[in-house]
């Protein structure tokens, strides 16, 4: 009898299952063969995006000499966590935690295989979070989300940022991206906690920061949810405090990086290739100048009859990753990163405009190159007009879709807030 009750929960679970199944048209066998399908193409993606980095994984780059190379060598000759206590980095403490659990777990590993090795893991995150944000759009079909995130991995200047590079940039991005997937799924704490992990990781993070603030003008996030922004950072600085590092220097660590080097821009395709560099001393009215551009486009956000919807969040969200690295001085070659990424999900939200990730990819990845290797490419200053004539397209856009101009189509596709 005992064995009887405890097997009936099963029968019955089976039975619900296949019940389920016949409802839905599917038999074991299909729902198996649809298991075995997706893992299949799971796993020749993964290994896909294994393939075309492997090229670049020797590459050593002067970041990696200069930087993340002698700062890992610290970390392993200085007792892993215990190290951190010291100040030997430029990078917030985030980043340090995440280059000493791999030292302590993977001991004997070659220091540039350690450092790209975690970057290229945040690569397959962020494919996982667009792949989430293109499925809220087609949620009828599994191979559009797909797409995108093999799109996502194959992007050259994503393989080139974390395989070639050593550099970072792909995890407070993949963070970016899970803020706005819990943004597009209603899901609003978890939004600004995901915000405030990848503004813990890098100060780059502000390139969406604008997105929020248009929300608060449009009243579709509570003015209390900032807080969570700084408590995120806040807590994440703490394990270093704990261990013996000065917390007044864990709180200067950004403004100590904003105030480094007197160049108004870094080999970076924006606003600040057409103005010589001795107006440096002004560089503080280009901050001013970005500011007013996002206030202004949050008063025709609040003006706007629009309501908000996951097609005009996915627009305003690409277009803040757009214009924050064209408009703010001191930009560094690699900062239109979150905009390639962004420039994807727009794509598949607005295939019309699939040239977008393309010309934006392309500036970058002429960019990165021309850093990386010296390969001659086109002059920066050439280049700068392609990210500008994207965002007059997309601002032009963005006009339509507020009714501020005359549109032939109106956005369609609810959000539903909550969370």
């Amino acid at each position: 009898m005992r064995q009887f009750f405890s097997y009936a929960p099963r029968m019955e679970a089976r039975f619900r299952a296949g019940g389920r199944d016949q409802l839905l048209g599917l038999s074991a066998h299909q729902n198996r063969k649809r298991f075995i399908g997706i893992t299949l193409f799971w796993l020749n993606v993964f290994l896909l995006a294994i393939i075309v980095r492997l090229p670049w994984i020797h590459v050593i780059s002067a970041d990696y000499l200069v930087h993340y190379g002698p700062w890992y060598r610290f970390i392993v000759y200085n007792g892993f966590f215990a190290a951190l206590r010291y100040e030997f980095s430029d990078y917030n403490v985030p980043y340090l935690y995440l280059l000493a659990a791999v030292a302590f777990f993977f001991p004997g590993i070659k220091s540039y295989l350690a450092i790209k090795g975690l970057s290229i893991i945040f690569d397959f995150v962020l494919a996982f979070f667009v792949y989430k944000c293109v499925h809220l759009k087609y949620s009828q079909t599994e191979i559009v989300p797909r797409l995108a995130a093999l799109v996502t991995l194959l992007i050259p200047t994503v393989i080139l940022n974390g395989s070639a590079w050593g550099q970072s940039d792909v995890i407070y991005t993949a963070l970016l991206v899970a803020s706005l997937w819990a943004l597009l799924s209603g899901h609003q704490i978890w939004a600004f906690v995901a915000y405030g992990l990848s503004f813990s990781f890098k100060l780059q993070s502000v390139f969406l920061a604008p997105l929020f603030l248009w929300l608060l003008a449009k009243k579709r996030v509570s003015l209390r949810c900032f807080i969570l922004i700084p408590l995120v950072y806040l807590n994440m600085l703490m394990p270093a405090w704990i261990i013996g590092r000065p917390l007044d220097d864990l709180l200067l660590i950004y403004i100590n990086l904003v105030n480094e080097g007197e160049q108004l821009v870094w080999n970076t395709p924006n606003l600040y290739m057409w103005i010589p560099n001795h107006y440096y001393s002004w560089y503080p009215l280009g901050v001013a100048f970005t500011a007013l551009v996002v206030i202004v486009i949050a008063l025709l956000v609040y003006k706007s009859p629009v309501r908000m919807t996951r097609d005009l969040l996915v627009h305003l969200a690409t277009f803040s990753t757009l214009i924050v690295p064209f408009l703010l001085p001191k930009m560094h070659e690699r900062y239109f990163l979150p905009a390639n990424v962004f420039a994807v999900i727009f794509a598949f939200y607005f295939p019309k405009f699939w040239y977008t990730p393309v010309v934006i990819g392309l500036v970058s990845f002429l960019t990165d190159i021309g850093f990386l290797y010296g390969v001659p490419t086109i002059s920066l200053k050439w280049l700068a007009v392609l990210p500008l004539a994207l965002i007059v397209i997309l601002g032009w856009k963005l006009l339509r879709t507020l009714e501020y101009l005359p549109s032939s189509r109106k956005y369609s596709t609810a959000v539903h807030w909550g969370g």
